[in-house]
């Protein structure tokens, strides 16, 4: 859809299913599963949507998803599913690989950068040829000086070869990266963790990645214990909150396998999510299946 003078285009790579415990951190399971149902193995379904950007004379994608580069276990664990690729869903809106200028990734978890990079044989390449890939300098300290509690979620293969090739590039402010699209940061997922915020002609569109990852999460202690600083992210949150209500920010909600969009809403200084509907027969898991020979 048109977003002032920007065409926007949620694309998705599919779904996964992590433990819905972690997912919700100290909610108790008795309040988090009236919203949200797991699966018998106490997982629940979340969505991997992210954003094409075209215009300023650039095209920009905004994380890759899960991609491709899982073994049979970790896609068992994880329960990977690609209803939809993104490969396929960028070929749909008429955008090759080539034609990519930028890449943003809010963070370097497996699940936000995957499709970076393509397995040729068994060594990794940049999926987008042509693009920079934008990282915060903190994000790839913690993602290259991992620990016990973090390592299982880096994939030194979505950024190595692009280290190598020259394409990273570390950000260091919250800086525009076209007139209109703004990096800003939003740490307390990982200390480095970016969000992006376009605006055009009066609107504004924030995709807010993991500070928030679906609609469910709107209420401000319900964080996820996969957050490495959670205070850090309440307190980012209630930052990036009074300022979406102010200014009427449509929220993005990466991980929402349903609820892509919606508005924050202020009552009684608790905040709600109204849902706003702006992509159609575009949203998450919509046409662009996966060959069934490539299954």
């Amino acid at each position: 859809m048109k977003w002032g003078s920007f065409q926007i285009d949620c694309i998705s790579d599919g779904s996964l299913w992590l433990d819905g415990g972690a997912m919700f951190g100290v909610v108790p399971k008795a309040l988090w599963n009236r919203t949200t149902p797991c699966d018998e193995q106490n997982r629940i379904r979340l969505g991997t949507n992210c954003l094409l950007i075209r215009g300023a004379g650039k095209t920009i994608l905004v994380d890759t998803g899960c991609g491709h580069k899982f073994n049979p276990k970790q896609a068992r664990i994880y329960r990977i599913e690609h209803t939809s690729e993104l490969l396929l869903q960028l070929a749909s809106c008429g955008v090759a690989a080539e034609d990519v200028d930028i890449v943003i990734n809010t963070h370097l978890h497996f699940d936000h950068c995957g499709t970076n990079t393509l397995l040729v044989g068994d060594t990794a390449r940049a999926a987008f040829p042509n693009a920079v890939y934008l990282v915060r300098r903190e994000e790839h300290h913690e993602a290259t000086h991992t620990h016990q509690r973090n390592a299982t979620s880096y994939d030194p293969r979505n950024w190595r070869p692009l280290e190598a090739s020259g394409q990273l590039q570390l950000v260091d402010d919250e800086e525009e990266v076209v007139a209109g699209v703004r990096l800003l940061h939003t740490p307390g997922h990982t200390a480095g963790h970016q969000s992006v915020l376009v605006r055009s002609q009066g609107k504004s569109l924030f995709y807010i990645g993991d500070l928030c990852p679906t609609q469910a999460h709107v209420p401000l202690p319900w964080i996820m214990g996969y957050d490495l600083y959670p205070v850090t992210t309440l307190r980012t949150r209630q930052r990036i909150y009074r300022q979406a209500v102010q200014e009427d920010w449509v929220i993005f909600f990466e991980h929402d396998p349903e609820k892509v969009t919606g508005v924050l809403r202020e009552e009684k200084g608790r905040c709600r999510v109204e849902e706003v509907e702006l992509f159609g027969d575009r949203r998450p898991e919509t046409g662009n299946r996966r060959p069934a020979e490539r299954k």
